[in-house]
């Protein structure tokens, strides 16, 4: 990366490196009792990116309700199955909890099914904490003005078309060949350890397009990245230009990104209603509301038992895409 990409991209960050800076020590609550073991929140993706931003959101929260350390813990790789294998092995004790996602949850252990953890085997639901939709974007600079323009064009020269993801069998991996399938398009997946690696080259011209969380809706904002299609039913009331894909006549391209927490399966049944009230009441914070909204993130907060169905229902869904566009994984 030359020094002029390096400027850009450190530039890019101002607004989630400040959220990043202010929650990036070990969270400790007002009361905390030494006596008390720490808890963990296992996060499957590096510092910087959507989901570790929500996390420490989170752990802020849970320490000041539990009177406890929290800790967060980056265990990146792999489209978050690493962070997933070691909190499946963790201690059962209510200590431990990973802030899963749609792809360490849903589509690696769809995907990579002979290497992973097997989701409702392993782990125990407690809530889905928010939702998001994705935007798919490309460099400011980019000649590509409209989704009309870009489809056409990589339709011509097919060569010449990359995306980024956070990882094979990311959800971001996932939705970049839901878009191919659904465009006529191709395109060369490039996938990264997080989020945040991937928009850097995006933002530097190294790779052409990406779907990004909307997270990082200030990139679009401050004019480093354009966006020229939102997935979802309806725009975002942040980015009110930039338009649906089913709007511009696109079905298709939808796997819902979601963040939650899940514990280890044999973990005791009367942690789960004592967490899932802790937590309920952080999203209830206005705190929390406020962090997130101008994200574009929505705000869930449901049953383990909801939870549990919605990560059913989606792995269903990544299951079908796989069998459609013959999409594997290598070991």
């Amino acid at each position: 990366m030359n020094t002029t990409t390096k400027r850009i991209a450190t530039a890019g960050y101002g607004v989630l490196a400040g959220i990043v800076m202010a929650l990036s020590l070990p969270v400790y609550g007002a009361a905390a009792d030494a006596r008390a073991k720490p808890l963990t929140i296992i996060v499957p993706f590096p510092p910087g990116g959507s989901t570790d931003i929500q996390a420490r959101l989170v752990a802020k929260g849970l320490g000041e309700r539990q009177g406890r350390a929290v800790i967060v813990d980056n265990r990146p790789g792999a489209g978050g199955s690493i962070g997933a294998k070691v909190a499946a092995s963790a201690a059962p004790d209510g200590n431990t909890v990973l802030f899963a996602s749609t792809s360490s949850l849903v589509s690696e252990p769809v995907l990579r099914a002979k290497d992973n953890i097997d989701v409702l085997r392993d782990f125990a639901p407690v809530t889905q904490l928010t939702d998001m939709p994705f935007l798919f974007v490309v460099a400011a600079s980019s000649r590509f003005k409209s989704l009309s323009e870009f489809v056409t064009q990589v339709r011509g020269r097919p060569g010449d078309a990359t995306y980024a993801s956070w990882g094979k069998g990311s959800v971001g991996h996932i939705i970049g060949e839901m878009f191919k399938l659904a465009t006529k398009t191709e395109g060369l997946h490039v996938p990264y350890k997080g989020e945040a690696q991937g928009i850097t080259d995006v933002v530097g011209g190294q790779v052409l397009m990406m779907f990004v969380t909307a997270v990082n809706t200030p990139h679009v904002q401050a004019g480093r990245l354009r966006a020229l299609a939102v997935t979802g039913e309806k725009r975002m009331h942040v980015l009110p230009n930039v338009p649906t894909f089913i709007e511009l006549g696109y079905k298709g391209i939808d796997l819902p990104m979601w963040f939650g927490l899940v514990i280890p399966a044999k973990t005791p049944a009367e942690v789960i209603p004592r967490l899932h009230a802790d937590v309920t009441q952080v999203l209830a914070m206005p705190e929390f509301t406020r962090a997130v909204a101008p994200m574009g993130v929505s705000v869930v907060g449901n049953s383990p038992a909801e939870f549990g169905q919605r990560i059913r229902t989606d792995a269903a869904l990544v299951a079908n895409l796989a069998k459609v566009a013959n999409l594997k994984l290598d070991d």
